[in-house]
């Protein structure tokens, strides 16, 4: 089924092929009969005033729609021509267009990676309209009463085609290659980058190809594009500073969707605000926070780039939290150090495979400190596992008596008076009574 396929599209091919040089030999037979059948002429006058040498301008050429129609001199053979010209062109495209991409396939599935099939599939549809472009601009230029107004208006025809199909083309080529690489980047690519800075390239690209496609055709019919780009460079960077503010929030944006120092539901701190709390959302302005009282904070990203920010959720969620605690000086130090650790190890939430460590860290004026560090699954334990460690340290204390002293002050006055200080305030005291 397979070879019956390729064999009917080979002979397509070849009989459109066939059917093209007939019909080119035929009109080029009529081009050449019309080229040496005489025409009278008239001398011009001579003129003695020379005439005056025209001053090129950039204005878009005029074009007579009626000067246009009155050059087509249409018979019935002539018809018949083009009409079979058309035919022959458009089976050549279809089929030529179906060989080249056999042939193309069969050379991509040689190679080792699979972009170069994906941007074949991606310029297939521009391969028949190429084919049938070139086709059409040969047999047209080969008609002999087509001159004048209307071989300009199919020459530019032609033009806008050939740019049309490269621009396309270009255009379905980068979403492509786009594509392809957040598919087999997208394990390793940021989900905020895919979302959101994939699609924007998209139609960054886009706007280039269609801002490109206005100029080259706009330079091709005679308009002057320099004034145009100067213009536009100047309103450009007229916008760029009344905005500055927000294209530089976009330009953090976009350094840390490629940095990704943290994706959302991560945990963090931005210390440049003062704030901490869960990421709900990472745009291309701003970054949202949602706190622990269950507030969104709107951090624009300039300030994220520019502050020291604390991933709670990273490299992964299991956190160490640590308690300070005073103990009496009298007490026996191993032996608080064992017990405060085994009641830490059975409480629910501490992690068994991670170390419960008590360290004696400092001499107090009034107690000796103690640092309790222990591990948890996740820093949303925090504030539940600080409590629960408290509360077990404090009737471990009470149960086993240890000593857990806590600094006391005594105020002592005493003022210090002369005999007649002392004389003159008894005065003073009798005069009031």
């Amino acid at each position: 089924m397979v070879n019956n396929k390729r064999l009917g599209l080979l002979a397509g091919f070849l009989i459109s092929l066939l059917l093209f040089m007939v019909a080119f030999g035929a009109i080029s037979v009529q081009a050449q009969e019309s080229d040496l059948t005489p025409v009278a002429t008239e001398p011009a006058p001579a003129d003695p005033t020379p005439a005056p040498t025209p001053i090129p301008t950039l204005s878009p050429p005029e074009i007579n729609l009626d000067a246009a129609a009155d050059s087509i001199d249409f018979s019935l053979q002539r018809l018949v021509e083009l009409v079979i010209a058309i035919v022959v062109v458009v089976l050549a495209a279809v089929y030529g267009a179906r060989l080249i991409i056999w042939l193309l396939r069969k050379l991509t599935r040689r190679t080792k990676t699979d972009i170069d099939q994906i941007l074949l599939e991606a310029v297939k549809p521009q391969i028949g309209w190429l084919i049938a472009a070139i086709g059409f601009q040969i047999i047209t230029s080969r008609l002999d009463f087509i001159e004048g107004a209307a071989k300009t208006i199919l020459e530019n025809t032609y033009f806008i085609l050939y740019l049309l199909v490269i621009v396309a083309s270009a255009w379905r080529v980068g979403d492509a290659a786009v594509d392809w690489y957040v598919e087999q980047k997208k394990a390793q690519l940021n989900e905020n980058l895919v979302k959101q800075i994939f699609p924007l390239l998209k139609r960054l690209s886009h706007f280039f190809l269609v801002i490109v496609f206005i100029a080259v055709l706009a330079s091709h019919f005679g308009i002057n594009v320099l004034a145009i780009s100067a213009a536009l460079g100047l309103g450009g960077f007229a916008i760029a500073l009344a905005a500055q503010n927000t294209i530089s929030n976009i330009i953090a944006g976009l350094v840390i969707m490629f940095d990704a120092p943290f994706k959302i539901g991560d945990r963090i701190e931005v210390t440049g605000v003062d704030t901490w709390g869960d990421v709900v959302a990472i745009g291309i302005r701003s970054t949202q926070v949602q706190t622990r009282d269950n507030r969104l904070i709107i951090v624009p990203n300039s300030v994220i780039v520019d502050s020291t920010v604390v991933n709670y959720s990273r490299p992964d969620n299991t956190y160490r939290l640590q308690s300070d605690i005073g103990i009496g000086s009298g007490v026996d130090i191993s032996k608080v150090q064992g017990l405060i650790r085994e009641a830490v190890r059975q409480l629910d939430g501490i992690l068994p495979d991670k170390p419960v460590d008590v360290w004696f860290t400092e001499f107090g004026d009034s107690s000796n400190t103690m640092r309790v560090r222990w591990w948890v699954s996740s820093y949303a334990e925090k504030r539940r596992s600080t409590d629960s460690v408290n509360a077990a340290i404090q009737e471990l204390a009470n149960r086993e008596g240890i000593d857990m002293p806590y600094p006391t002050y005594s105020l002592d006055n005493k003022v210090i008076l002369s005999e007649e200080e002392v004389q003159r305030i008894a005065k003073v005291l009798k005069e009031l009574n």
